[in-house]
């Protein structure tokens, strides 16, 4: 390989890893560790989420700061999507698909970052009003399910980019956009939690939470491995082209 796509092909991995790494710290934040799942009634008071979470606070907050490392780790695989959805658009004048895909990522991580910093305003304080607990913690959770937007709009970038793609070689396999456009659909479920308090549309319910969020987790680890697989395709691309005595930087990847 020419040493340029080498180390090309060294971050991409690097990308890659923290991929891996914010879907690790995401969750071990947000469960293990701060106890947000499963999520809080949206029935409680300020005063029963503060007896629910007041005797653990420290570990709270530490669940609140390894969430938030992970989620600001979405903007490093943000740019590995793109790079990625830039070889399905070789031949086009403008990779328009793979610049709405970074811009979409980037605005991703900013909400997939935000809860974690209004619930640290939330539990900042043992002795913090109940009612602007109960505020804050409404806020978090409906910010929590309705920032799908910018997450849809990553995934459609994705999958219709594969859809349409002209030339060059098949980065996924054809099923793999369909998943992602389907996920894009499936994240959007939690936009009704804004109109119940309890049943499954509710931000603690099925169709609230555990359909979006369920469905996200095993989504996760099919794209990790598939990303992988692409990095590595890239990789012998290009170990091919040596061999034969082509010019790697004269050929799109």
């Amino acid at each position: 390989m020419h040493p340029s796509q080498f180390i090309h092909h060294k971050v991409q991995l690097g990308l890659w890893v923290c991929g891996i790494g914010f879907g690790v710290l995401f969750f071990v934040g947000l469960a293990p560790l701060s106890g947000f799942i499963p999520p809080p009634s949206p029935e409680l008071s300020g005063a029963e989420l503060m007896t629910k979470y007041g005797d653990h606070l420290n570990l709270v907050k530490t669940g609140i700061v390894v969430g938030l490392l992970g989620a600001a780790l979405l903007v490093p695989w943000s740019t590995l999507v793109a790079v990625q959805i830039a070889r399905m658009e070789e031949g086009r004048r403008f990779p328009v698909w793979s610049i709405l895909s970074l811009v979409a990522g980037a605005v991703n991580a900013v909400a997939f970052i935000l809860p974690f910093i209004f619930w640290a305003g939330a539990y900042y304080r043992a002795d913090r009003s109940p009612e602007l607990v109960q505020l804050i913690s409404d806020m978090t959770w409906i910010e929590f399910l309705l920032f799908f937007p910018a997450f849809s709009m990553q995934l459609i970038c994705l999958g219709l980019a594969g859809l349409s793609q002209r030339q060059g070689p098949q980065v996924f396999p054809r099923w793999f956009y369909y998943l992602n456009l389907w996920m894009a659909v499936v994240g959007s479920t939690g936009i009704l939690a804004i109109f119940f308090f309890d049943g499954p549309f509710a931000w603690n319910g099925a169709i609230g939470f555990y359909l979006p969020v369920g469905s996200y987790v095993p989504f996760l680890l099919v794209t990790w491995w598939q990303f992988y697989k692409a990095i590595q395709a890239e990789k012998r691309y290009y170990e091919e082209l040596a061999a034969v005595g082509a010019t790697p930087e004269l050929v799109p990847a």
